[in-house]
């Protein structure tokens, strides 16, 4: 079962969306975290290392901009020490089906802003590099100088199954597929 919350540190800040923040009285942007857990979606017909994982994604939101830290558990024995990169998606999982989850969130393109080649790089998009350890367990926190605003509701971190090219921002094909949705938000207990 999937557990999101919200948290807001400093002040209470509303989210009409996934990462869509107010700003607080005087203008000043509090720190607000979202946590999201649950099991990967499998975009493969074939097994793979993330078919049985699960993960915990903490969002945390601050004027200066995101921080994402992620835990994948679960992960196949056998990928112990190899690169996967994965990146936020602007799209929803679907079972088998990966293109579903659509491009890359990047900040150049889905803010508003349309230049003619948007630049590609952990500067205008999310991306971590997951390398599993011993235990199945792979853990990766990245920050950007932006907020991701989503108008859809849909998001997801998508597994690919090679490491990010650092040019191209490709790392492969789509594995496995983390869902960011916002059905309500529950008061963050811890």
């Amino acid at each position: 079962m999937r557990r999101i919350t919200k948290a807001a540190l400093g002040g209470l800040a509303t989210s009409a969306l996934i990462f869509s923040a107010t700003q607080a009285a005087g203008g000043a942007l509090p720190a607000t975290t979202y946590t999201y857990a649950g099991a990967l979606t499998d975009l493969q017909a074939s097994g793979g290392p993330f078919d049985l994982a699960t993960a915990l994604l903490r969002i945390t939101e601050t004027a200066d901009g995101t921080t994402f830290s992620i835990q994948i558990a679960g992960i196949d024995m056998s990928a112990e020490g190899q690169e996967f990169g994965a990146h936020l998606h602007s799209g929803p999982c679907v079972e088998g089906n990966g293109g579903m989850a659509g491009p890359h969130y990047n900040t150049d393109l889905l803010a508003g802003v349309r230049p003619k080649k948007a630049e590609i790089s952990p500067e205008t998009e999310v991306w971590f590099e997951l390398v599993p350890n011993g235990a199945g367990m792979a853990v990766d926190e990245t920050t950007v100088p932006f907020v991701p605003v989503d108008s859809d509701g849909v998001m997801s971190i998508v597994i690919h199954a090679e490491d990010t090219d650092e040019e191209t921002g490709l790392a492969g094909p789509r594995q496995a597929c983390f869902p960011l949705l916002v059905p309500q938000w529950i008061p963050d207990t811890i």
